[in-house]
């Protein structure tokens, strides 16, 4: 009968809603929140997160992305190219990434994997390898999470392998290794414009952060330029383009010789270096 029909009808009704209700109170806060931020909001990771479009004259409208290199151990070939293990150092803020901590249990930041987010879109302008294994396959490859706070700030901070051509634009002469010899980094957006992607130095500092350097790392820092921050116009465009060039020299620390580790720069000298690390070091 129709009245038969109808109270089965409701207790389906009833069994889907019991079902939804024992599944939600599975869902914890953090997958709640991902699915908010993401799914439910129809999140674009490949949108930059701008409110508005780009100034025709100025920055007004850009987003900030804080960049640093954390140094920890280095290499120099004869040739000139410089192979270092790294810390990038980076952080902005994405605006669609906000929430109020009050309806998700007081959750301020959650760790997610960088494949979610939108991220810039950083290059080593002047490298000496790509392919597998290079700085730009390993940014791309999304290896790391990234920590997103309430407010919107992103950090990411990824291990990355570098390899430089130190002073490209020059010929070297065949440098005393033991010598203090010239090198460069240079980091920034591969397509953004000032006006869209307005770098900044991260925590203000414009020098490679070296207080994580290996005691073991065969070439060593000697001094840093500092003032890394760059900006460069061309005639055709009234747009900035913006880069860290990070300057510094190097040294070689020991040589591996039939297996025995000879110094180069004793250890005294290596140790106070060292110690000279763990600070502001120019």
């Amino acid at each position: 009968s129709s009245r038969n029909m109808g109270a089965g009808f409701i207790a389906a009704l009833v069994l889907t809603l019991a079902i939804g209700v024992t599944l939600a109170t599975k869902e914890n806060v953090f997958a709640r929140l991902i699915d908010d931020l993401f799914d439910d909001a129809g999140y674009a990771k490949v949108a930059i997160p701008m409110k508005k479009p780009a100034g025709k004259s100025s920055n007004i409208n850009s987003i900030n992305v804080a960049v640093g290199v954390s140094v920890i151990s280095m290499d120099l070939a004869p040739r000139g190219v410089l192979s270092a293990s790294t810390w990038l150092r980076t952080s902005w803020e994405d605006y669609r990434l906000q929430w109020d901590p009050n309806q998700y249990e007081g959750l301020d930041k959650i760790n997610i994997p960088s494949s979610r987010v939108w991220k810039p879109d950083l290059s080593v302008y002047n490298a000496a390898d790509f392919g597998a294994g290079s700085f730009q396959n390993l940014y791309d490859s999304d290896i790391t999470n990234v920590l997103v706070y309430s407010t919107g700030k992103v950090l990411w901070i990824p291990p990355l392998p570098m390899k430089v051509n130190c002073n490209k634009d020059e010929v070297l002469m065949g440098a005393d290794e033991n010598e203090p010899q010239g090198c460069n980094i240079i980091v920034g957006s591969w397509t953004y414009d000032g006006f869209h992607l307005n770098l900044t130095a991260y925590g203000g500092e414009e020098y490679l952060e070296l207080g994580d350097f290996a005691k073991n790392s065969p070439y060593v820092i000697k001094s840093q330029k500092g003032d890394a921050m760059k900006t460069k116009y061309y005639s055709c465009c009234e747009e900035p383009y913006m880069s860290m060039n990070f300057k510094f020299t190097v040294q070689k620390a020991f040589s591996i010789i039939e297996g025995e580790k000879v110094f180069n720069i004793s250890p005294e000298e290596l140790e106070e270096l060292y110690g000279q690390y763990k600070y502001l070091f120019i």
